[in-house]
Order: structure tokens, then sequence, then C-alpha cells
């Protein structure tokens, strides 16, 4: 599955939120990535993974030397203390997100909500502004999602269904529009 770039742009204003980074070392990523920043006259402030896995944070140090304001990118993730979140990019300086968070850029704020279930250390982004969430691999656009933990992940689906999104931006396939009430 591929793993798409989501852009919290709220107005025409020049900064971004880039969610999840895609996977380590894929030129078409970067390239695409770097083509939109340029068309739209826009720089990364912030990037912000939702999970530990490759095809998340992966691409964070390729998003951070290729494009033009990498270099003074934030880059968060959720402060996780499993041995699967030993395994992040090197040489990466990360700040860390505890639940109810809150990263701020020009006409957008993103609410950080804990999801473990996928994995340990999952969140789920909503933008204040709207009824949106941007789901990481809780949900998905496409296919069924794996979990680590069932338990979690049906707990941190019913958290889902309490922020009501109308809207959710998944980490990998279309984008999902809620049309009726979500229930379990």
């Amino acid at each position: 599955m591929d793993v798409k770039h989501r852009f919290v742009r709220r107005n025409k204003r020049a900064k971004r939120i880039l969610v999840d980074a895609g996977d380590v070392n894929v030129p078409e990523y970067i390239n695409s990535l770097k083509s939109v920043l340029q068309e739209e006259n826009v720089e990364l402030e912030h990037i912000i993974v939702t999970h530990w896995h490759q095809d998340h944070i992966g691409g964070v140090k390729n998003v951070i030397e290729n494009t033009e304001n990498g270099k003074s990118c934030s880059v968060w993730k959720f402060k996780d203390d499993s041995s699967a979140s030993k395994c992040l990019p090197v040489n990466i300086s990360l700040k860390w997100l505890k639940n109810e968070d809150k990263i701020v850029t020009q006409g957008a704020t993103l609410r950080v909500v804990h999801t473990p279930g996928h994995t340990t250390d999952h969140i789920v982004l909503c933008l204040v502004e709207e009824q949106a969430i941007f789901s990481g691999d809780c949900i998905l656009g496409e296919g069924t999602a794996v979990f680590e933990n069932l338990y979690d992940y049906m707990n941190s689906l019913n958290i889902i269904l309490q922020l009501n999104p109308d809207i959710i931006y998944p980490g990998h396939g279309p984008v999902v529009e809620v049309i009726c009430n979500l229930s379990l």
C-alpha cells in the first residue's frame, strides 16, 4: 500500500504540517512532495509521525535532507518506551508528544489522541478547526487494518467514534468521507 502525503492546509499561508513521511529512499515520494511544496509556495514547519512503522517514519531523514526548509522542521512522535520505538531513524532529533498535546501552524491546530492497538505508540490527529482526523493506520481507506493488540485497537476505534469525524485522512488509501453515524 502507498503512503500518501497528507498536509494540513487551512489557508494559503506559507507553513504546513506533514503527517507521516513515507518510507526510506523513495525518490518518487520526495519528488512529489517537493513539487507540491514549490507549486503552493509553502514550507514545512512540522512533521508528525503517527507511529514507528518504517513506511511512516522511514522517510523523515529524506524529507529533512531534500526539502528546502527541511532542516529547520520540528519532527514529532508520541513518546513510547516499547522496544519497537528503538527502530527510529538515527540522527533525527525528535520532539515527544503526549496525549492531548496540540501542534499549531498558521491557520491549523492538530490535537494528539493516543490510539494504541495497531502499535503501542499510535496516534490520530484531530484537525481542531474541522471535524477531521488523520488516522494513520488505525483506520485505512482500503483493506484491513493490522493490530498488535486487539483489545487496545477496539478501544481506540471507540475513541475515534467519540471524536465524530466528518472526514478521515488515512495513512493508506483514499480519503474517507463519513456520511452517516459511525458505530461498532
